[in-house]
């Protein structure tokens, strides 16, 4: 006996210790850990810096790029035909090294799609056989514009599109914030639910077992059938499943929240108050945030300056292409450095270059049409997307009101339905009621805290989604920041 005392002493300790190891967590702090230390935040916070080097990398386009090159050297060592003066060719062994250093400066010119460019360069030439010689080439200064005539200017396009995109994956990254933080929302009333369920089940159990052991003494004495009493024994049957249940469901929906929150000890969640009795969020109001600050309506922009762009590009491609490229430069040759700049001569290059489609069967014609059309769709589409976008949000905001209105209703319903089930256990015990109404007053009582606690999982995520679709903090009355 003493033995057995001291293993339930021991246990108890175990399970004490467990209790106390774990980590007390509030609605407020899973929040935050939603938004700084998830799985969710940290991709969306890989994404973020993406888009935000993709942004650069458009930036640099637009800005002057010194570039340095050359070959130091380039070592040949062949057999090739030489024409001689009667016109015959002979092989002759040459060897021979070259080199050269270049240093250029390119700048994009985005209002009309142009480059210019400027240079300078050394070349030298060491021949080793048939004779050695050592001769340089420079052109210290060379400089032009390339300049296409009626073709598609990517760059001007690119700087209307990528802003756009910049900023909207700027809101993405808010977004997606406040969609980890509904994610963890759900996990945590998952959580609750199954705590609670676990502690509601536990004592169900043990009430059970009571009432048992009351079921055979009055069994006993003949006060009650023996259908009541296999009743009673059902009932604690029924209440050790539904704890092994409860308990399968609470470790499983505690380890989810600790993956996503990327915890390594067990969560004790403390039960949240509903926050929002002061909040008020206007329909009209609501919709202009949205319109003016929403993510969806930057895409959907994006979206249909690309559809532009297709339509532009379609009509450069049909036409009369040009590419004009002017240079101007200077250069000298000698057989010693410090001469290849002195008595420098000039240089000029022009070149236009053209192309006229005279016989492509309307290829052309076919795909400006189609990106024509294209266009369209993609103003139709967006016109629809921003509707249905602003029907949903009626819808979510309608439904968050009529939550706020309902919640007295169902707090107030939680509060009769336990109180309605503490007096029928009491009846029940006393012996004057019935297993069948204490088995109705249960799952009455059951049925108003699962209510209850939906309800109040509505009136957090839907007050999240809320601030998603709008990036907008109104608690604060502030914009997400």
């Amino acid at each position: 006996m003493k033995y057995l005392s001291f293993v339930m002493l021991f246990c108890l300790f175990l399970y004490s210790g467990r209790a106390f190891s774990q980590e007390k967590l509030s609605i407020e702090q899973m929040l935050w850990l939603a938004g700084e230390n998830s799985v969710d935040a940290e991709k969306a916070e890989k994404l973020a810096q993406i888009s935000y080097w993709q942004y650069r990398l458009h930036q640099s386009n637009n800005k002057p790029r010194f570039v340095l090159s050359g070959e130091l050297p380039n070592l040949s060592r062949t057999i090739i035909p030489v024409t001689q003066n009667d016109g015959l060719e002979i092989f002759r062994a040459r060897s021979l090294a070259t080199s050269y250093l270049n240093i250029s400066l390119l700048q994009n010119i985005t209002p009309i799609g142009g480059t210019f460019f400027a240079s300078s360069q050394l070349n030298r030439i060491d021949i080793f056989r048939p004779a050695r010689t050592t001769s340089y080439l420079s052109y210290p200064v060379l400089v032009g514009v390339r300049q296409p005539i009626g073709q598609f200017n990517s760059l001007k396009w690119a700087s209307k599109i990528e802003p756009l995109r910049f900023v909207e994956s700027q809101k993405k990254y808010k977004e997606d914030l406040e969609f980890s933080k509904i994610k963890a929302l759900k996990l945590f009333f998952k959580l609750l639910l199954a705590q609670e369920n676990l502690e509601t089940t536990k004592i169900q159990q043990a009430n059970a077992d009571t009432l048992l052991v009351l079921a055979k003494n009055r069994f006993s004495v003949g006060k009650i059938t023996e259908n009541e009493l296999l009743r009673n024994e059902i009932n604690l049957l029924q209440a050790q499943q539904q704890y092994a249940q409860a308990l399968n469901e609470y470790e499983f929906a505690q380890k989810q929240l600790q993956i996503f929150l990327k915890k390594n000890q067990p969560l004790q969640l403390e039960y949240p108050k509903n926050i929002f009795e002061n909040i008020n969020i206007d329909e009209e109001a609501t919709l202009e945030k949205v319109r003016k600050n929403g993510r969806k309506v930057i895409e959907l922009q994006r979206k249909l300056l690309e559809a532009d762009k297709e339509v532009a590009q379609a009509r450069a491609n049909a036409g009369l292409q040009m590419d004009v490229t002017l240079s101007f430069g200077l250069s000298k040759d000698a057989n010693e450095l410090p001469n290849v700049y002195r008595q420098l001569k000039d240089q000029e290059n022009a070149r236009v270059s053209f192309q006229i489609p005279i016989l492509d069967w309307q290829r052309g014609k076919a795909e400006v049409k189609i990106a024509t059309l294209q266009q369209q769709y993609a103003q139709i589409q967006a016109e629809q997307e921003l509707l249905a976008i602003e029907q949903e949000l009626l819808q979510l905001i309608r439904n968050w009101q009529l939550a706020k209105k309902q919640w007295v209703i169902i707090e107030k319903t939680k509060a009769i339905a336990e109180k309605s089930y503490l007096m029928t256990l009491q009846d029940y015990q006393h012996g004057f009621t019935t297993i069948t109404e204490l088995d109705k007053a249960l799952a009455a009582k059951n049925a108003a805290f699962q209510n209850y606690l939906k309800q109040l999982e509505t009136l957090w995520t839907d007050y999240y989604t809320l601030r998603a679709f709008t990036l907008y903090d109104f608690e604060r009355n502030l914009p997400l920041d």
